[in-house]
């Protein structure tokens, strides 16, 4: 067996109140839906006659019915929806029985001036076609003002417009979530712990979606990387580790320490560990347990060699740990190494300072030693 273990070796929709309640089994449905099917709804290409026909899409496009006035700003929504957007039948229909109050607005008044801001912003072609789809309320339920705001408040923080424009089409609720209850008021609490502008433009380009959490529970995740994971905030693992809170409850944190304790674990170790790697955190039994047999219970690893080193808790068995091991089990049957090393830098190094340390040397010898594997950036995130 090697011996490779050294320094210590063992938000919420809003529905349009309909002006007649129609109940699904009354016996007004029927008739509602014999005139709508003359109308609108299954004349206009946008809504298939089944969808038009249904009780609960009948109860939320009644309003529309109204008048011809209405029925004609219907149209023109539908129209700008699909000509000037470049929606397809299916997104207008899926967009209009979910949010049948975007049928009320007016064009030129309220949709146009919304879809020059976003396509001022950069968001044009397929990715507005994106953006719409998945977030029809920005349509209805922002400002023109309030969004041009947005837009400016998410370049501010990001850095640039190609930044900020970047987050949007990866988190839909930037431009929906409020700007002044949610986005400023999560941007100030993390300001207000020291964190300079230049740090804190980083770790929201890869997580700007923490600035659309409630800050009462970003205030709570806070306090708690400090006073419960010990992780000052002047520490680089200090975002990262309210990352971890973000994700984690009370109770599922406390779950975590129980889960380590199982394996022998004592609350300081499981302390000097998230302190060094909060992701850590994250792992579930599943995980943990083969590392732990591998590590402690075959190679003879202290926990507290494995609490120094957590980045060996997160790399792939498959693809990383054992592969590796392989290699040096049959260099040391062979004779072939002078001195072992550490199971932490034979595990940490790149693939290719590996392949120059353990395989290349010997590749006449041992041709088929090892085939390579992806990185340890890679291993490490897909662990």
């Amino acid at each position: 067996m090697l011996n490779l273990c050294s320094n210590g070796v063992r938000g919420s929709t809003l529905l349009l109140r309909p002006r007649a309640v129609v109940r699904p089994h009354s016996a007004s449905t029927a008739s509602i839906a014999s005139d709508l099917s003359e109308g609108y709804l299954v004349n206009n290409p946008a809504l298939s006659s089944g969808a038009a026909s249904t009780p609960t899409t009948l109860t939320k496009v009644l309003v529309c019915r109204s008048s011809p006035e209405k029925k004609n700003k219907s149209n023109s929504t539908i129209d700008f929806l699909k000509e000037e957007i470049g929606l397809d039948d299916s997104q207008v229909e899926k967009i209009v029985n979910k949010h049948p109050r975007l049928l009320r607005s007016k064009v030129e008044k309220t949709l146009i001036p919304k879809i020059r801001v976003l396509q001022d912003f950069g968001i044009c072609g397929s990715e507005l076609i994106s953006v719409i789809a998945s977030n029809p309320l920005l349509l209805t339920n922002v400002s023109t003002n309030n969004l041009l705001a947005k837009v400016d408040f998410l370049t501010s923080i990001l850095g640039s417009v190609e930044n900020a424009r970047n987050a949007v089409k990866k988190g839909r609720w930037l431009l929906y979530v409020s700007l002044t209850k949610i986005l400023q008021p999560n941007f100030e609490l993390l300001k207000s712990y020291g964190i300079s502008d230049e740090r804190l433009q980083k770790f929201l380009l890869r997580n700007h979606k923490l600035l659309c959490r409630n800050p009462k529970w970003v205030q709570e995740c806070l306090v708690r990387v400090e006073q419960v994971l010990g992780i000052p905030r002047e520490s680089g693992m200090f975002l990262h580790g309210l990352k971890v809170m973000l994700c984690l409850g009370k109770r599922d944190l406390e779950l975590k320490f129980e889960l380590f304790k199982r394996y022998g674990w004592s609350e300081s170790n499981v302390l000097v560990m998230a302190k060094r790697l909060p992701y850590c955190m994250l792992m579930n039994e599943a995980r943990l347990k083969p590392r732990m047999d591998f590590f402690v219970n075959k190679l003879g690893c202290e926990i507290g060699y494995l609490a120094e080193r957590p980045p060996l808790l997160l790399l792939s068995m498959e693809e990383r740990i054992l592969p590796r091991y392989a290699v040096l089990q049959v260099l040391q049957e062979r004779k072939l190494m002078k001195k072992i090393p550490s199971i932490f830098t034979v595990m940490s190094i790149s693939e290719s300072r590996f392949l120059d340390a353990y395989v290349l040397p010997f590749k006449d010898n041992l041709p088929e030693l090892y085939v390579g594997k992806k990185s340890v950036d890679s291993s490490v995130q897909k662990g």
